[in-house]
């Protein structure tokens, strides 16, 4: 169960003092993930990854906050982009980010998540929102989401697998020196070639 998710990671108590301002619980874009992602394991047998992913697309450009993802995976080498070519970027990446939850929440082997209580990350301004998936088999994962303030809410802007992997520090080892062999039109090409790899499975 544990391997099933650890790919994923890799592109998923007590009384504390939350950050800033935000009107909305940081935990909801995560419960709203968690249920579209049992949503569609439980569709996976009946339906291809198209249609997943149709379902998945707009719960994830909700959730997260895709640009400053991306901004963030890049690090200093965005700043060699204009906010255009950034948001083509963050475009690629949205939609191999879609491919991929789509691709590994095809089934359902009595899955379900468990959302645990928010406490400040370790970047200022952040929040983490600890989430646990249990398999059918009473296997236990550790997926923590990083969120951010963004247009008022709260937004992904990483992923720590069982506390610790970064999802963005792993990106950014594949996708900086594909950048910088290739610039910003090979790195795009690449994601969508991953996409469409994952989309003929």
């Amino acid at each position: 169960m544990k391997s099933r998710f650890a790919a994923l990671a890799l592109i998923l108590s007590a009384v504390c003092v939350l950050p800033a301002t935000a009107d909305t619980d940081p935990a909801a874009p995560v419960h709203q993930l968690c249920d579209a992602l049992i949503a569609s394991m439980k569709q996976g047998e009946q339906v291809g990854i198209q249609a997943r992913e149709n379902k998945l697309r707009p719960v994830i450009a909700a959730v997260y906050d895709m640009t400053a993802v991306t901004k963030t995976t890049l690090g200093v080498s965005a700043n060699k982009l204009s906010p255009e070519e950034l948001q083509k970027l963050a475009d690629a990446y949205g939609r191999f980010s879609v491919a991929t939850y789509a691709d590994q929440f095809a089934k359902f082997g009595g899955e379900h998540f468990e959302v645990g209580e928010p406490h400040p990350g370790a970047q200022q301004g952040t929040i983490v929102v600890p989430t646990v998936i249990v398999g059918g088999d009473g296997s236990r994962t550790e997926i923590d989401y990083v969120m951010h303030e963004a247009n008022g809410g709260w937004a992904i802007l990483d992923v720590l697998f069982n506390g610790s992997i970064s999802q963005v520090a792993v990106r950014r080892s594949e996708f900086v020196p594909l950048f910088r062999q290739n610039g910003l039109q090979g790195l795009v090409d690449v994601l969508d070639q991953k996409t469409a790899a994952l989309e003929k499975k």
